[in-house]
């Protein structure tokens, strides 16, 4: 039974990871086309660099539980732990924290209109993202240390496979929990504050921003002139990026809280892993919440479609159902 329901949540998870690599991809072509003359373009190419490689690893977690790999010399909870699961956990967080700074970075340019440009320059958003690819990604190394890969000899299945060897090494022990708890901990929960402030501020925002819009329209109807027009161009261009960037925190809100209680429950509870006692409920679980991550990977490019004018024409031009806006 545990078997066919993570073969099932698996079908679906590959199905979302080919539409999220995919279209991770084009959000990278589009971007890199657009420029990166403005912050933002940066930071959201960044970010989709960053789903990408987590589809990628989340896709080789789950087809190592599908049927058909069952013969193969390899014991799938094991491999899949340090060569898939682990990075898919950290490129996650790199996501959310890139998500974070996207959100403060908006709910700056509410607040600060007419410094935002200064402050955050193009060169200085991707020095942001090496900062952030930098402190997130080079401590799980210490894993590969913790759970060295090597062949073992089963008896009852008279074959060796690849499994995780065991090893007892204090320091190695120690600076895995360190990191365990600074991945799974701190990382999650500080990203999710940041984004969730910041979301709900820009949320409020809006509100006030339509709340001004609807008070106004019947004045700006009436005394239409080319700076007006200007202005509530400037407004919608603004209130669009706010719409767009309270999207993508959403859903990535939504989709980091189970991921993070599952994650909490694991350290808590001894029993809630792959070979304890509740490691059916672990294993189900656990891919279910991969698929949510999936999921989040993968939202972007319907976002970025539906609220960005300029990517939506971007992306129409590169994948030929558009003429070249370039063009004459």
């Amino acid at each position: 039974m545990t078997r066919n329901m993570i073969t099932a949540i698996t079908s679906i998870g590959l199905t979302v990871a080919a539409f999220g690599a995919a279209g991770n991809i084009v959000n990278i072509i589009v971007y890199i086309r657009l420029g990166f003359s403005e912050s933002t373009h940066v930071s959201l190419t960044a970010l989709a660099c960053s789903d990408l490689i987590g589809v990628i690893t989340a896709v080789c977690t789950e087809i190592f539980f599908l049927p058909i790999f069952g013969n193969i010399p390899i014991i799938p909870e094991a491999f899949v732990f340090t060569i898939s699961s682990w990075p898919h956990v950290v490129f996650t967080r790199v996501s959310g924290f890139i998500t974070a700074f996207i959100s403060v970075e908006r709910y700056l340019c509410v607040f600060l209109p007419l410094k935002i440009k200064s402050i955050f320059t193009p060169k200085r958003t991707f020095i942001v993202m090496v900062v952030i690819f930098s402190a997130v990604f080079p401590p799980m190394l210490v894993v590969y240390f913790r759970y060295p890969l090597g062949m073992v000899f089963i008896a009852g299945q008279n074959r060796s496979a690849l499994t995780i060897l065991p090893i007892n090494d204090t320091i190695v022990e120690t600076s895995f929990m360190v990191f365990q708890v600074y991945a799974s901990v701190v990382l999650p929960i500080a990203a999710f504050l940041i984004v969730t402030s910041c979301t709900v501020l820009l949320t409020l925002s809006l509100r006030r921003s339509k709340k001004w819009r609807d008070a106004n329209r019947r004045v700006a109807d009436q005394n239409e002139n080319t700076s007006g027009g200007v202005k509530s161009t400037e407004n919608s261009k603004e209130n669009k990026a706010i719409k767009m960037v309270v999207a993508i925190a959403t859903v990535f809100i939504i989709s980091a809280i189970p991921s993070c209680i599952h994650i909490f429950v694991d350290i808590l509870v001894p029993e809630f892993e792959i070979n304890g006692r509740y490691s059916n409920i672990f294993k189900v679980t656990g891919h279910a919440f991969f698929v949510l991550d999936l999921i989040n990977c993968s939202a972007n490019i319907i976002i970025y479609y539906r609220m960005s004018t300029k990517f939506r024409q971007a992306a129409l031009e590169l994948l030929s159902f558009k003429r070249s806006i370039h063009k004459g």
